[in-house]
């Protein structure tokens, strides 16, 4: 039987450190009501899967809400390692690899991920190296892999909409074959938060 394992990138939900693109409209306090909404959302989509579940934690897993998740869900807390975004997700899915199969890394910020949409990524990799869930935006709302390499987000313009574009290319420059899955959105904007609202 394959061992998969799915990986949640979290930041603590600190006033002015997530949400950032909403604060101008929300304010500090709503803008992180909205991060954590999205967060609990994420966290028990993944509960409610057959995965074993992780999350890792910027800017570490000391913060009360990180805490309170590992007490009353008993998720595995992980800190986020390495001085960029694909340095630390390349890490986290290095680590994974360790002892799993298959790993899954998503982040909290999309709120159409479904059960069904993370068994087609895992089966996604019975054919490639490596699936990538695209965003509307240019970026990707999950990476997911049963081989990585130190390379595979080399040169990757983080929060430009070629995000996508450029992780493939690296990984096909890293000699890994890769796959994408439906495109989703996720929330940054408040015309995203609006979108969310109305569905």
């Amino acid at each position: 039987m394959i061992n998969r394992l799915l990986q949640i990138f979290a930041k603590a939900p600190i006033q002015g450190f997530v949400k950032t693109r909403l604060i101008a409209e929300l304010g500090d306090k709503k803008a992180t009501d909205v991060y954590i909404e999205l967060l609990d959302r994420t966290i028990n989509l993944a509960l409610t899967s057959e995965y074993k579940t992780q999350i890792w934690c910027a800017p570490n897993q000391q913060y009360d809400f990180f805490q309170f998740n590992k007490q009353k869900y008993g998720v595995i807390l992980k800190d986020q390692l390495g001085r960029g975004l694909g340095e630390r997700m390349q890490y986290a899915l290095r680590q994974g690899l360790k002892e799993a199969d298959e790993v899954m890394l998503i982040g909290a910020d999309c709120p159409v991920f479904t059960t069904e949409y993370l068994i087609k990524a895992f089966e996604a990799l019975r054919l490639s190296d490596v699936v990538l869930g695209p965003a509307e935006d240019g970026g990707f709302v999950l990476v997911g892999c049963r081989k990585t390499h130190e390379k595979m987000f080399d040169g990757v313009n983080w929060g430009h909409s070629t995000v996508l574009e450029q992780t493939v290319d690296a990984i096909t420059k890293a000699g890994l074959t890769s796959q994408l899955l439906p495109m989703l959105w996720d929330v940054d904007t408040p015309a995203d938060l609006k979108r969310w609202r109305n569905d």
